[in-house]
């Protein structure tokens, strides 16, 4: 009996520390994971504002699909101009991200945006809005996949 458990302590010593790097190294792995997908969730506002199609084209899978501020599900169109983002002009678009799962090939990011449309060629009223982001682990690359997105009412 003394012979069994002292060697599950001793495997426990000695796979012990093993596994605690292979969790180190996953917790690593999640936080380079959710900043390289801060740093695509930049790209694509500043894409967005510069009404820039061919870095859009690169972020966002072919099938993205978006549920809209106005309620609408938007599937995938033949080409990133079609979509209802470039049809109109925005004065300004910050996006806060607030969190990031990740989920093995699959990372949510959450967060908060603030648009100011242009409207009539001027700045128009600010927009709040809360956000979801599904991005996906596409070969070597992260791709948008999916997106929600809803304006925030004022409280009355």
């Amino acid at each position: 009996m003394k012979t069994w458990t002292s060697g599950i302590v001793i495997a426990c010593l000695m796979l012990g520390p093993g596994l605690a790097r292979g969790a180190a190294s996953t917790v690593e792995g999640v936080a380079e994971i959710s900043q390289a997908i801060r740093i695509l969730e930049g790209r694509e506002v500043q894409a967005v504002l510069a009404r820039d199609g061919a870095t859009l084209e690169e972020l966002w899978d072919r099938n993205f699909v978006v549920h809209n501020p106005e309620g609408r599900i938007v599937p995938a169109g033949a080409t990133v101009l079609a979509r209802p983002v470039f049809q109109g002009a925005r004065a300004s678009f910050v996006r806060n991200v607030e969190s990031i799962v990740v989920q093995g090939d699959v990372a949510i990011s959450m967060g908060s945006e603030t648009v100011v449309p242009i409207v009539e060629g001027r700045p128009g009223p600010e927009i709040k809005r809360r956000y979801t982001n599904v991005w996906m682990r596409k070969g070597d690359s992260w791709k948008l996949v999916a997106r929600h997105a809803n304006n925030v009412c004022d409280k009355e």
